[in-house]
């Protein structure tokens, strides 16, 4: 059997490929910029806490639910820009701070810490996250199968809710372990002169321990969004 084809058709198809593949990179460049904004306003929304010099920020949950809309590559680089935007000059770390001296103070690991998580954020999400159902419209009860498709994709609702929790919190971790060890090592070098092992309990009681459910409670909003989103978008 002869196929003929349409070099015309191929051309066109291509340049709307292009054309549609150029918009949805200018749509994340775009958003990546409005989260690093929102890493400036988050960072300088903050609360000194006594006992600690690491402030109480919501960066957090900037940090973890940009991956969520944006995809690991493109919420690292948001991160990205928010530090260069720092190293700059502009006072866009907590307590209106900028340069060097802000990443080598005693929050500076928390800062690395934000490109990292964003990345792994995204990544763990993206492995977890099923695949939805093509029926995303209201269904009608008295067809069995669309009840069906109805029920899987409340199914998958539940699967993206527990997607973003794991991958959310494993994105928590990251930013603990590079807050903490660059904290410890912050400590050791200018602070408190005792032992290793009760500078390392001091540590997490001073970086990690006081914010742990503060966090917490930032991933159940970042949960909560994603499954009002999803049925939104499924009884729409």
């Amino acid at each position: 059997m002869k196929i003929n084809i349409n070099a015309n058709s191929i051309e066109d198809t291509y340049r709307i490929y292009r054309k549609k593949t150029a918009n949805e990179i200018l749509v994340k460049i775009t958003f990546s910029f409005i989260f690093a904004f929102l890493m400036w306003v988050s960072a300088n929304s903050f609360v000194y806490l006594p006992f600690t010099p690491v402030p109480f920020t919501m960066q957090v949950l900037t940090v973890l639910i940009s991956p969520i809309f944006l995809g690991s590559y493109w919420a690292m680089l948001s991160q990205i820009e928010y530090i260069s935007l720092g190293l700059a000059g502009l006072p866009v770390f907590s307590g209106f701070k900028s340069g060097f001296s802000a990443l080598a103070g005693p929050t500076g690991g928390y800062i690395i810490g934000f490109v990292i998580a964003s990345f792994v954020t995204g990544y763990i999400y993206i492995r977890l996250n099923p695949i939805t159902s093509s029926n995303d419209k209201n269904p009608n009860y008295k067809d069995i199968s669309q009840h069906k498709d109805i029920l899987d994709n409340y199914e998958n609702i539940d699967k993206k809710v527990q997607a973003t929790a794991i991958a959310c919190l494993c994105g928590l971790a990251v930013i603990y372990i590079f807050g903490y060890l660059h904290l410890l090592g912050y400590l050791s070098t200018f602070g408190i002169n005792i032992g290793l092992k009760e500078l390392a309990v001091k540590t997490f009681k001073l970086g990690v321990q006081p914010f742990i459910i503060i966090d917490l409670l930032k991933i159940m909003i970042i949960v909560n969004i994603q499954r009002v989103s999803g049925i939104k978008k499924l009884t729409a």
